[in-house]
């Protein structure tokens, strides 16, 4: 099983990127379906149907495989996906932004404010998260920032199909950092179907010793698990969950399937990201059940070749 893991990792992931970039922006044709599969059945234990999806991850599959519509260009940049927000609910939500711009040397490192962080838009994990600015090596950050704005992260990142990161243009934002208590807020992610939130996932210490928790909306804990440790103490609602429910959905209105990801700093909300292909198709639902339970609620209006 390990030299599968292996092979797996470093030859045949590798082979899925090159012919996805092979085919540039059209959709999944049977070859790149069957690569994919593969993978699917690899890390899922089941074959997918992608002319009749029926579980979650299934549709996911499709979305990422077909469907190319240039709204997930808008949503996945993290610039872009600002005016969007603001045009759906309150701009109050939008983190404060104190920079942007594509040219790293040309950060106003000396006008910010002590606390910050920095992101490149065109991707995940792209992420510099800044406490004290006084520590802050500046070289090390700008060649940082130079190679993650020469990379395309569709090409790169996973099976190479996360299509709607492949025609972001690359740019640095700066946008303040949200304190709790010193540390990085816990990030909720809202899963909406067709304007509608149906669970929440809540992620604690994401940049350092991960945990998670899943609830379902009305914040009753569900037995999921999808790969981190489940967080072992008491979790209370979060104040003003209420609007966080109606933040989310008014977001999420006129999707099939959208995640929003909100913080909330002491019942005051902020906007994190919306993610068209949460997990990029690796991640393994347990029990399985919640796969095709969410599956349901997915009314996909597309299908695959």
């Amino acid at each position: 099983m390990k030299a599968i893991g292996i092979l797996h990792k470093f030859l045949y992931i590798p082979i899925c990127r090159a012919y996805a970039n092979m085919l540039g922006d059209n959709k999944a044709d049977s070859f790149m379906c069957l690569l994919y599969s593969l993978h699917f059945f690899i890390v899922r234990g089941y074959w997918p149907n992608f002319n009749n999806p029926q579980s979650f991850e299934e549709k996911l599959a499709v979305r990422m495989l077909f469907d190319r519509d240039p709204i997930w260009t808008i949503l996945s940049d993290k610039a872009r996906v600002r005016d969007y927000v603001a045009s759906k609910v309150d701009c109050k939500y939008l983190i404060p932004m104190f920079w942007s711009g594509n040219d790293p040397d040309k950060i106003p490192f000396h006008k910010l404010p002590s606390a910050f962080v920095i992101k490149a838009t065109h991707g995940c994990q792209y992420n510099i998260i800044v406490k004290n600015k006084e520590k802050l090596d500046q070289k090390e950050v700008k060649k940082k920032l130079k190679k993650w704005l020469d990379e395309n992260f569709c090409k790169k990142a996973l099976l190479g199909v996360s299509w709607g990161y492949k025609n972001i243009i690359p740019t640095i934002i700066v946008e303040a950092f949200l304190n709790n208590n010193g540390d990085v807020p816990i990030d909720y992610k809202f899963f909406c179907f067709s304007g509608r939130v149906e669970f929440l996932q809540m992620n604690f210490d994401r940049f350092g010793d991960p945990y998670e928790k899943t609830f379902d909306r009305d914040f009753n804990p569900l037995d999921l698990w999808q790969g981190e440790k489940q967080y072992p103490g008491e979790v209370s609602k979060p104040k003003n969950y209420e609007e966080m429910l109606s933040v989310a959905e008014k977001l999420s209105v006129g999707f099939p399937f959208i995640r929003v990801d909100l913080y909330n700093i002491e019942g005051q909300i902020f906007f994190g990201e919306l993610t068209c292909y949460p997990g990029g198709g690796m991640v393994e639902w347990i029990p399985r059940k919640y796969d095709y339970l969410l599956g349901d609620k997915w009314k996909v209006s597309y299908k695959g070749p």
